[in-house]
C-alpha cells in the first residue's frame, strides 16, 4: 500500500447519493419523491420510446402510460397529477411538451433541436 486510507481503482463505479441530485436552491430529494421521480422518468421514456410502435404489445403499454399522463386523478398517491403536483411540477405544462414532441410537427422538431420554448417542466409559483 502507498500509505493512503483508501485506495481507488479504475473499476471503482462514480457514486451519486440522492441528496447530490439537488440543484441550487432546491431541497433534496428522498424517499418517496425519489420514487415518483423514478416513476415519472419511466412513463415519460415509455412514453416517448413507444408512441410510434406498431407492435401490439409495446402499443398497449404506451396506451396505458397515455391515459394514465392524460388523466386528472388527483385521488391516487401515484397519479400524474398527484406526482407532477409532489415534485412542483406543471402537469399541463409536462403533457402539454409530450404532445408536441410526439407530433412530427415543426414544434417537434424546434424542441429537439434544442429551439423554442424550454425543455424544463415549469415549476409551479
Amino acid at each position: 500500500m502507498n500509505g493512503t486510507a483508501h485506495s481507488t481503482t479504475p473499476f471503482e463505479p462514480d457514486i451519486l447519493l440522492p441528496e447530490q441530485r439537488v440543484l441550487p436552491g432546491r431541497q433534496a430529494m428522498q424517499g418517496e419523491r425519489l420514487l415518483m421521480l423514478a416513476v415519472l422518468e419511466d412513463a415519460l421514456d415509455c412514453y416517448r420510446k413507444c408512441r410510434r410502435s406498431r407492435d401490439a404489445a409495446t402499443r398497449l403499454l404506451f396506451d396505458e402510460t397515455r391515459a394514465w399522463v392524460e388523466s386528472r386523478d388527483r385521488d391516487t398517491l401515484f397519479s400524474f397529477e398527484s406526482i407532477c403536483e409532489a415534485l412542483d411540477i406543471d402537469p399541463d405544462y409536462l403533457r402539454r411538451r409530450l404532445r408536441e414532441t410526439s407530433v412530427g410537427g415543426a414544434g417537434g422538431d424546434d424542441a429537439r433541436r434544442g429551439r423554442g420554448r424550454s425543455r424544463r417542466p415549469a415549476r409551479r409559483e
